[in-house]
């Protein structure tokens, strides 16, 4: 097989590309910036393999309005960028909108992250691998003990898709996390899901493998890609170089859909920017990440930084940081755990997740261009996906046949909705 070329150097292009090359495939990578250092560098770490959740639920509607209200609220809408955002918006909205819609949602999200923890494993080496993961369970809070409609229906899915769920409630949960503000009411304990020692570092050691394994780098800005003639490939414009390729994968993230408007395939992708505080590992004695489910927002044990991350915001690529949210994110720590040290602040950071209405990334050839692939729309959970989808991109390079029905990640099902 000719060389693949891959656009994109953040943890599913790498996963994609080491994953290639085990296979005996020539693999290029191009990206303009160092690997590891776009989303992939400041999202929240988890890896959870429990996670078949779609962000959009029945009954989500009637939330949006108080989110809105809400400055600290979960989510947020640039009102310059409203009109831009709406359809986006209405389909997202339409694909949670029932039960019979979140189902095989449901189900495509637990095939595609229930193995990766072995995925990494398998690629990262047994050494690697207990250097960059900590299986060490996650913990989900809530301040109320009544459960939403939406929260029965989650429990339901989960239990249809197999995954268990320690429920605790009172001095149970403060056994597990002490110092936690009481006002949480009940948790779930996802034990079987952990998180990333640092997800720079992570894509980094893939990297690295990737490199000692012969793998070449182009470090240059992709400004257009065009098909060859009679169907022979794609042209590659960078920044200093003409560059061709038969076969081409992109996973550039959030910045996929303007990469490929230039050759008219239209795939509905938003940028859910989210945002991170960091602080000093001594700020608070954590021992596992705790996601408060009702104010949206994490907080991470990395060993290198304490990570409180959350929000959505909905103002897409070129928008200036909301420097409110900082003070916001503070907060929200200090309320859930009065013991933090804000004084050993680090930095806070902003990136951009790339999201579609279903919450399912595509995966796959692009109908009527042979040779071209797409990987990208993880959303809010690239690092737990990228495994699997690297196989399954993997697999339509090579024809090999695939694990299970990748159908939901096609890339037309939009057109078909």
């Amino acid at each position: 097989m000719e060389q693949v070329s891959i656009i994109g150097a953040g943890i599913v292009g790498m996963c994609t590309a080491l994953t290639l090359q085990r296979r005996g495939v020539t693999v290029r990578v191009i990206d303009e910036r160092e690997p590891g250092t776009g989303t992939s560098f400041g999202n929240a770490g988890l890896v959870s393999i429990d996670s078949c959740i779609p962000i959009s639920m029945p009954g989500m509607l009637r939330n949006v309005p108080k989110w809105l209200a809400d400055e600290k609220g979960p989510l947020s809408v640039r009102r310059q960028y409203a009109l831009a955002a709406a359809p986006w918006l209405l389909r997202w909205i339409r694909s949670g909108a029932s039960e019979a819609r979140v189902s095989p949602l449901a189900a495509a999200l637990r095939a595609l992250h229930k193995d990766s923890i072995e995925s990494y494993r398998a690629l990262l080496g047994a050494e690697q691998f207990a250097q960059s993961i900590n299986v060490s369970g996650q913990l989900h809070v809530w301040e109320t003990l009544a459960k939403s409609p939406g929260d029965r229906l989650a429990d339901r899915l989960r239990e249809e898709n197999g995954v268990t769920v320690r429920e605790l409630t009172g001095d149970a949960i403060f056994e597990l996390v002490p110092g936690m503000n009481r006002a949480v009411k009940r948790a779930q304990h996802y034990e079987h899901n952990g998180f990333v020692a640092n997800p720079y570092q992570l894509v980094k050691r893939l990297f690295g493998l990737f490199i000692d394994n012969g793998g070449e780098f182009v470090r240059q800005k992709v400004n257009g890609v065009n098909p060859l003639p009679s169907r022979a490939g794609y042209r590659i414009i960078t920044a200093c170089s003409d560059l061709s390729a038969r076969e081409l994968v992109v996973c550039s993230g959030a910045w996929s859909k303007r990469l490929l408007q230039g050759i008219d395939v239209h795939v509905p992708l938003e940028t859910e920017r989210g945002y991170h505080v960091a602080f000093d590992p001594s700020a608070l004695d954590l021992r596992l990440p705790i996601l408060h489910k009702g104010r949206g927002f994490g907080i991470t044990p990395m060993i290198d930084n304490l990570r409180v991350a959350g929000f959505v915001e909905i103002a897409g690529l070129d928008a200036e940081p909301d420097m409110s949210r900082e003070a916001a994110l503070i907060a929200q720590a200090k309320r859930l755990f009065p013991q933090l040290d804000v004084a050993r602040k680090q930095r806070f950071w902003l990136g951009f997740r790339p999201s579609l209405p279903d919450s399912l990334p595509v995966l796959g050839e692009v109908p009527g261009m042979p040779g071209l692939y797409l990987g990208f729309g993880h959303g809010h959970t690239g690092i737990t996906g990228a495994p699997q989808s690297a196989e399954i991109l993997a697999n339509f390079v090579t024809h090999a046949p695939q694990p299970f029905d990748v159908s939901p990640y096609r890339i037309d099902r939009f057109r078909r909705a």
